[in-house]
């Protein structure tokens, strides 16, 4: 495991100051999940995450330590209740808090991280279609759009600009956006 000490020191943070809920926070509270190993190993820490999460006791928080800023875990974690603080410590070394926080900070936490990338805001459905070969990628994003809300949409990610699931989306009336990642990979969102 890398050394979780970088994950205590001082850094800047990429949004505003320390929310007043994680101050003068004790150790006993505080989980740390380090999966820059994992991550610079190539694989998936997402079950690894979730599993972290659903083992935390009501008044703990999670400061979950990667090589990137995991901007679509911020959904998946505000549909849970969780609001995020993000600290970029150097070029792969960021550390981000995920503390329960009254429903209206979530949503803000949600609708903040959606404002900050192409599509709408509201609930995603993170679609993770990476490692797949073609058609599946496609398909596995073509069955999850009946679960597309009212004003949520589907974050898909994949390894490769889909661009053959265009048209597809285009025939059932959805709009879309693709950006690529600083990390290699596509996200798309998708909306009615």
């Amino acid at each position: 495991m890398a050394d979780e000490s970088s994950c205590h020191s001082e850094a800047q943070s990429t949004g505003p100051c320390m929310p007043e809920a994680l101050r003068d926070l004790p150790e006993s509270r505080l989980v740390i999940l380090d999966v820059r190993d994992q991550v610079r190993a190539g694989e998936e820490p997402f079950q690894r995450i979730m599993q972290t999460v659903m083992s935390l006791r009501d008044d703990q928080v999670l400061k979950l330590c990667n090589i990137f800023e995991p901007v679509p875990l911020y959904g998946v974690m505000a549909q849970r209740g969780f609001a995020h603080w993000t600290e970029r410590r150097g070029p792969q070394d960021w550390c981000i808090t995920f503390y329960r926080a009254a429903a209206e900070a979530a949503t803000s936490a949600a609708a903040s991280t959606a404002s900050r990338a192409a599509g709408p805001v509201g609930d995603a459905i993170v679609v993770d279609a990476r490692g797949l070969e073609p058609p599946q990628p496609m398909a596995k994003i073509l069955e999850n759009l009946p679960r597309i809300a009212a004003g949520g949409h589907i974050l898909a990610l994949t390894d490769r600009r889909p661009m053959l699931l265009y048209p597809k989306l285009e025939e059932r009336g959805f709009a879309f956006s693709t950006e690529e990642t600083t990390h290699g990979w596509f996200e798309t969102r998708i909306w009615k």
